[in-house]
This record gives C-alpha cells, sequence and structure tokens, in this order.
C-alpha cells in the first residue's frame, strides 16, 4: 500500500499531469481512511454472523450485478459502476466479498456429502451467475477472480479429484463458445496482442509493449523515484491503475519489486495460517476464498505487466488505485483478522459455527 502511494504521487508530481490527475494523491488518500475504517468495523464483527445471512448476501450479489446492468454507469465502454452522485462503486467488486461468504456457508454445510456430484454441480451454478453477470459488463477479469475463488474452495473441500478433471476438460471444451459468443472485440484484441503484441504496436499492442520496456529500463535499482520516463512521458497507460506495477519497477527497479513480493509472499502465508488455524471450516472456507482473490489478482496482474498473460484490468491489490477495489481488500483483512482472533487455541479441532 505505501509503495502504491508513493508510485501515485510520484505520477501526480510530474509538471505535465492534468488537472484531474493532480487530485489523484488525495483520493487516494481518502479511499485509504474510508478502508481503513472498513478493516476496523468487520474486524470487530465475530465472522460467524455471515453464515447465518450467507443467502442474503448470495442474493444482494446478483441484484447488485443485475442492477449495474440496467442502470449501472458506463464508463470506457463497460457498465461496472452505480453512481449515486457522491460516490460511485463496483458492484462487481463487493461480489468478491458476498460470494466468498455465501460459496463458504455453502461448502461448510456439505460435509459428508461433499462427494456427491450433484451439491459439486449446485456449487458451480451458484458460481456462475454472478460470474456470467459480471462478464457481461464486461468485465472478464473479475469473473476469473470469482471462478478463482469457488476452485479454491473445491480444492480444500476435499472433493474427487475426477470432479476437478471433469470441470477443467469442461472448461477447455467451453473456450470456442466463449472467443465467439462470449468475449466483447476488444478483449479478443488484447488477447492476441498478447500472443504478438507487435501485430498492432500503436494499437491493442500498446499497453504492453510499453509496459514492458518500463520494467525492462527498472534495471537493478531503478530509476529513482519520480523520475520513470515511461510514466512521467505518459508512454504508459494506466500507471495508477492496472500498470502501476510496470510504474514500480522503472523506478525503483528489481530491488523495489522485490520488497513488493517479499510482502505478498509473508502477506499471503499470513492467511493460509489463518486457514489452516481457524475454528471451524466456513472460516477455512472464507480464508482459501479470500487467499485465491488475493493470490489470483496478484499473478494476473504481474503477469500481464510482465507480457506473459493477457491484459484483463485485474488491479494489484492493495497497490493500484480505486477506492473499491481498496475497500474490498480491506473488509477481506478485517474478516480475515476476525476468523485469527476466534481461531481455536486448544485441541485444534475444526467445530461447526452452529455449535458456537
Amino acid at each position: 500500500m505505501v509503495l502504491g502511494s508513493m508510485t501515485i504521487l510520484s505520477t501526480v508530481l510530474s509538471p505535465d499531469v492534468k488537472i484531474a490527475e493532480s487530485q489523484l494523491f488525495i483520493s487516494h488518500l481518502f479511499n485509504i481512511a474510508i478502508s481503513l475504517g472498513f478493516f476496523l468495523i468487520f474486524l470487530r464483527l465475530d465472522y460467524r454472523i455471515f453464515k447465518h445471512f450467507s443467502v442474503l448476501m448470495y442474493l444482494s450479489a446478483i441484484l447488485l450485478l443485475i442492477f449495474v446492468l440496467v442502470l449501472g454507469h458506463t464508463t470506457r465502454g463497460s457498465m461496472r459502476w452505480i453512481d449515486l452522485g457522491f460516490f460511485r462503486f463496483q458492484p462487481s467488486e463487493m461480489a468478491k466479498i458476498l460470494l466468498t461468504c455465501s460459496l463458504a456457508s455453502y461448502f461448510s454445510s456439505l460435509k459428508e456429502k461433499i462427494n456427491d456430484f450433484r451439491y459439486i454441480l449446485l456449487s458451480l451454478v451458484l458460481t456462475l451467475i454472478p460470474t456470467i453477470l459480471v462478464i457481461a459488463e464486461p468485465d472478464l477479469g473479475t469473473g476469473m477472480v470469482l471462478i478463482a475463488i469457488w476452485i479454491g474452495m473445491l480444492i480444500l473441500s476435499g472433493a474427487r479429484l475426477r470432479y476437478l478433471a471433469l470441470f477443467f476438460l469442461g472448461g477447455l471444451l467451453t473456450l470456442p463458445l466463449v472467443w465467439f459468443f462470449i468475449l466483447v472485440p476488444y478483449q479478443k484484441d488484447r488477447i492476441l496482442a498478447f500472443l504478438n503484441p507487435k501485430t498492432d504496436p500503436l494499437g491493442s499492442g500498446y499497453a504492453v509493449i510499453q509496459s514492458i520496456i518500463a520494467v525492462g529500463s527498472g534495471k537493478l535499482l531503478g530509476r529513482g523515484w519520480g523520475r520513470g520516463t515511461q510514466s512521467h512521458l505518459q508512454f504508459l497507460p494506466e500507471r495508477s491503475t492496472d500498470f502501476i506495477f510496470a510504474s514500480l519497477a522503472e523506478e525503483l527497479g528489481f530491488l523495489g519489486i522485490s520488497i513488493l513480493l517479499l510482502s505478498y509472499g509473508f502477506f499471503l502465508i499470513r492467511i493460509l495460517k489463518i486457514v489452516k488455524n481457524a475454528a471451524d471450516s466456513f472460516g477455512s472456507f472464507i480464508g482459501i476464498g479470500f487467499f485465491m482473490m488475493f493470490i489470483f489478482q496478484i499473478v494476473v496482474n504481474i503477469g500481464m505487466n510482465l507480457g506473459i498473460m493477457p491484459i484483463t484490468g485485474i488491479p494489484l491489490p492493495l497497490v493500484s488505485y480505486g477506492g473499491t477495489s481498496l475497500a474490498t481488500c480491506f473488509i477481506a483483512l478485517g474478516i480475515l483478522e476476525s476468523i485469527a482472533l476466534h481461531q481455536s487455541t486448544s485441541s485444534g479441532m475444526k467445530i461447526d459455527s452452529e455449535e458456537i
């Protein structure tokens, strides 16, 4: 978060930035303050209360995603925002939290039914409904995050490996349908640009090429804070959001990026410890859901900045600019810390939420 704030501040201090861009840092500080407030609220809540409201949380996610498709605010061709005048938010970001808690409640209640294919299939259907609504915005990146959350819970549940293989094969078979009937033209262009950015260096391949240049020019120690030419001369698009990793790499170099990656590593290990030591299976499923949410976004964002993954618009957790994204991360952290506070300290046996 500190590195992200430094990069955003570095961007706005550039002498040729627009007035709207110069307000980013103040807005980012405001977003941090609000997000910290959410963190403290959810930290003080007993996470087990979400199990009793899981159905309501799931239905709320669906209604919000439908609402944004009907009356949402369109930005750059995507209808992802609900604009209330005094603030805007992305329901797709909130869906990550709501779906995680809902699926955690579902999986934790299966117990011996976990190897009944009907219940596993139902969990997939419950995941696909909000995923399809998110992709329709269109927001393919967040849709992929929701699928990743489900996969993490399916693995933790101990479901038979043949079910995992079956779903994987089914996913591969649907790829042609996704290409021809679901992906919009700009998403197809991004995938083609990933395969060969030089086919359209001034169009769909431009962002990838500039990002690779920025990362490579940072070398070991970087150009120095506030001295990144790719970002300050505005060659690098979305330098405070999607491509903030490239901005960091250019200014802080391999050393700075190594610090970021090590921080993420300790952060993810901490989540896995919470998953392992949770007092009940509901807490463990929530934990693994958030683990998958964070690690998937980290890997995909860094991958697209390095040019080894297609551009999906997925933000870098706790680093990229974005109020709803940051709030989502801090809400997840608050719930995780609530799980840690209520973890079992004696026998280590997991018990059901209903027994507490």
